[in-house]
């Protein structure tokens, strides 16, 4: 899909995403700063309305979300709000091939992201390159393996990541966890991919 048939998807559908950010990617980052990933500058690419950056900002990350829809980035800022939070969230315009930061980040989240291969892997490797020394990539998406045993997400096989498909995209990274992770969808089981690498940092 396109910009425009993203926004037309928004605008006919507002919060098509739900407002709470997806448990595995609030897990995996959690579990970062727990073993001592400074809380300091994030991308949240391919952001959709927002709902990783906010909850980002609101742990103290001061984040850059990104999505080419025009459509989503407005919603993403009425619904933005800076009460009680120390973090904050520049909504920004932007394709998520060709975007990039002005200055190396602690903290990249790709939530749900789905191109073909090619066009994935090179996100992917262009992001762990915006990090520091220690920062970590996160990316968590619909598998391969849904299509035939889960439920939900593209039906469209060639927008669907395996595991091999991720690994090619960490290269140069340090993997921290490669794997599926199933996720309750209603009765059924929706089966997910997730990629979390860091930077290499001396020891």
């Amino acid at each position: 899909m396109d910009a425009s048939e993203w926004n037309a998807r928004y605008l006919a559908q507002p919060d098509v995403w739900g407002t709470t950010p997806a448990a595995r990617i609030v897990a995996e980052v959690t579990g970062a700063e727990d073993a001592g990933l400074p809380v300091d500058t994030a991308v949240d690419l391919a952001c959709g309305d927002g709902r990783h950056a906010r909850w980002l900002a609101a742990h103290g990350w001061r984040v850059s979300a990104v999505d080419f829809s025009e459509v989503a980035i407005d919603q993403a800022r009425a619904k933005d709000s800076d009460d009680g939070r120390t973090g904050s969230v520049d909504w920004v315009v932007g394709d998520a091939t060709t975007w990039e930061p002005e200055e190396s980040v602690d903290l990249v989240v790709i939530g749900f992201l789905h191109l073909d291969m090619e066009s994935l892997v090179r996100v992917l490797r262009n992001a762990g390159g915006w990090l520091r020394p220690g920062g970590h990539l996160v990316y968590l998406g619909h598998a391969e393996e849904n299509l035939r045993r889960g439920v939900g997400g593209p039906q469209d096989p060639t927008v669907l990541p395996g595991i091999a498909d991720l690994a090619l995209g960490a290269q140069g990274l340090e993997v921290v966890s490669l794997r599926h992770d199933l996720r309750p969808a209603g009765k059924a089981t929706a089966i997910d991919v997730l990629l979390h690498a860091r930077s290499w940092v001396d020891r």
